[in-house]
């Protein structure tokens, strides 16, 4: 074997090893921890946000950041929907007008009263506790709606629940409460739901895996994105 030979062999073998390095650091907790902090803060606009209830809701009220007085909600359409709990976000025109395309919405409402209701493409079928946790744990990040909170703390009556789980101290466990303990996220999601449902606002929550467990979800506000809903009767 010649030295340039023994070179290229010393160089393929020290990249490989570099890259199976990189890629272990990757999948590391405290490396996936940053990532999803990372991934929540770039979502965590107007825009992304708007996008994201309009892919899970049916229907979205895009509410005019820039309007000039106070944006007029037609609370009589919004109590007629389906649900009494549709989303309500902050976009600016330019943001509007990217949201629209094939989509029907009515850009004159949104220009002179400052809000409008734009169809999304979700279903109505609300996803389940599972399915939420899940989502958090792959993705690293979720909007919690106040959709997602109802559902998840309805999910602990063991009362009402489908399947439970009986404890080595005859005690019953919720499965949502089983799954949220298993990722390390019961201590903080639990509390974050029912700040949710008091407030009728939404939250992003953030997954780091590799923390302390009280310190597993982080919350994100969207206060000034996603205004809290309006009352119900």
């Amino acid at each position: 074997m010649t030295m340039n030979q023994i070179r290229d062999a010393i160089r393929t073998i020290a990249q490989t090893r570099l890259a199976e390095a990189a890629a272990s650091i990757k999948e590391t907790p405290w490396a996936q921890a940053v990532r999803n902090v990372r991934r929540a803060w770039c979502s965590c606009s107007s825009t992304s946000v708007a996008r994201v209830m309009l892919r899970r809701y049916p229907q979205c009220y895009l509410v005019n950041a820039d309007f000039a007085s106070y944006p007029r909600v037609n609370l009589l359409e919004y109590r007629t929907l389906p649900t009494d709990h549709v989303p309500l976000v902050r976009v600016t025109r330019t943001g509007f007008v990217e949201l629209i395309r094939r989509r029907r919405a009515d850009i004159l409402e949104f220009e002179e009263c400052g809000a409008t209701l734009v169809e999304g493409d979700g279903a109505l079928r609300s996803p389940t506790s599972r399915d939420i946790i899940l989502s958090i744990a792959h993705h690293g990040w979720r909007v919690l709606t106040v959709d997602d909170a109802r559902c998840i703390l309805e999910a602990r009556d063991i009362a009402e629940a489908d399947g439970g789980y009986l404890t080595a101290k005859n005690r019953w466990l919720p499965e949502v409460d089983r799954d949220a303990d298993g990722i390390g996220i019961a201590e903080s999601l639990f509390p974050f739901c029912e700040q949710v449902i008091e407030t009728r606002s939404a939250i992003i929550v953030v997954y780091t895996p590799g923390l302390p467990r009280p310190l597993r979800l982080w919350r994100l506000n969207l206060k000034w994105i996603m205004p809290s809903l309006p009352p119900v009767a």
